[in-house]
């Protein structure tokens, strides 16, 4: 389908494409659409590709079952700690998917926890590659 493009005009279509289907999802209401066939033109411009990088990937990490994991490990202290757990997540989702509450009012103290946890990861976490950033101009 896509053959006819070299893979810096697909980057540079997919970047294009992806901020415009963001924009026009609010168009499309709940269903199934019929969709014809038809052509577009690949806008000129430039893509521009970094080195990939090592990283590590704490996004990657598994949480429910690393979650889990440590529950186990936990021994006597499982209840607790997974009582803590959901009490934390229910305000968060409350909060519309942010910290607040007492989070706020602990920010200094989550936020050198949450540096210490990231450092604690980067240092002991494997390391794996991270393609190198894609940036597009569309002339």
């Amino acid at each position: 389908m896509f053959d006819s493009l070299s893979d810096a005009q697909v980057a540079l279509l997919a970047n294009t494409l992806t901020k415009e289907a963001k924009r026009r999802r609010a168009n499309l209401s709940p269903g199934e659409y019929t969709v014809a066939a038809g052509s577009i033109e690949v806008p000129g411009g430039t893509v521009t590709v970094g080195e990939n990088e090592p990283t590590t990937p704490t996004v990657s990490v598994p949480l429910l079952p690393v979650l889990c994991i440590a529950l186990h490990r936990a021994g006597f202290q499982r209840d607790g700690i997974l009582a803590l757990v959901v009490d934390a997540a229910t305000e968060a989702l409350d909060a519309g998917g942010k910290a607040g509450g007492e989070l706020d009012a602990t920010a200094a103290y989550v936020a050198q926890g949450i540096k210490e946890l990231q450092a604690t990861f980067a240092a002991k976490l494997p390391k794996m590659d991270r393609r190198g950033k894609v940036r597009v101009k569309v002339a």
